[in-house]
């Protein structure tokens, strides 16, 4: 078990656990159960990072710096996701075609404004809630960001025809991760918000399923590039939610 978080924390952050040797493909699925986990660690450091800074800076400032941070401490793998997602859609060519532009790793164009567009929408969204519910906030949107891969990448095929770092989870992941991953996220929902947390989870699940089959259709499948831009959508769409209901 414990191997299982460190690899999930080595490969969902920078920080340095000394898990970057050769890891097993089962491995890296069973470290899918951990996801929401390390969201949650991901959370609480972004919660005392905005505590001490709130104590510095206004708000705004602030709520700037922690998107800083959450960009460093997860290296930017999601955003690099979304992006390349983003230049894929925005191709409008064939399955092929698509899969050929987010495998590029030049960004577009449009890669370049759904980024600006998602981190701007990040930083108004957050500077609208209000101070004590910010907290519980950041905590919620990365373990739910977080659950939402392991809920695309449940049975789904991948849709390249060679191999990919994706590959490793969607052809080793099951109803067993995505189970335990997800009983995991509720808990920690409910622990923060009480009833109105299985709403919100409800809700990001929801959201994850049907993303998952709109890609299955459109390509056939998922890529690693799709994995992380569920995360960057599902972590807006929850602080969207939780302004929502403030």
């Amino acid at each position: 078990m414990i191997r299982s978080f460190l690899t999930a924390l080595s490969f969902l952050t920078i920080l340095p656990v000394g898990r970057k040797k050769e890891i097993e493909a089962k491995e890296f699925a069973r470290s899918m159960i951990f996801f929401p986990v390390v969201g949650f660690f991901i959370g609480l450091i972004l919660y005392l990072s905005y505590y001490v800074l709130s104590s510095l800076f206004p708000k705004s400032l602030s709520i700037w710096f922690i998107i800083g941070i959450l960009i460093f401490l997860t290296r930017g793998l999601h955003l690099d996701g979304f992006a390349d997602t983003m230049d894929g859609l925005a191709s409008g060519g064939s399955k092929e075609r698509i899969l050929e532009v987010m495998r590029d790793s030049r960004i577009g164009s449009f890669g370049v404004f759904s980024l600006i567009f998602l981190i701007g929408t990040k930083y108004l969204i957050l500077n609208q809630i209000p101070d004590p519910s910010i907290y519980s906030s950041l905590i919620l949107m990365t373990v739910l960001g977080r659950n939402s891969i392991v809920l695309v990448c449940c049975r789904s095929p991948y849709a390249r025809l060679g191999n990919g770092l994706g590959k490793l989870f969607t052809e080793n992941s099951g109803y067993r991760e995505v189970i335990s991953s997800s009983l995991i996220t509720l808990a920690i929902t409910i622990f923060i918000r009480g009833l109105s947390g299985i709403w919100l989870f409800l809700m990001i699940s929801l959201f994850s399923i049907g993303y998952r089959f709109y890609f299955i259709k459109r390509l056939g499948g998922v890529t690693g590039d799709i994995l992380g831009a569920s995360n960057e959508v599902a972590e807006l769409l929850s602080i969207v939610i939780l302004l929502i209901m403030k």
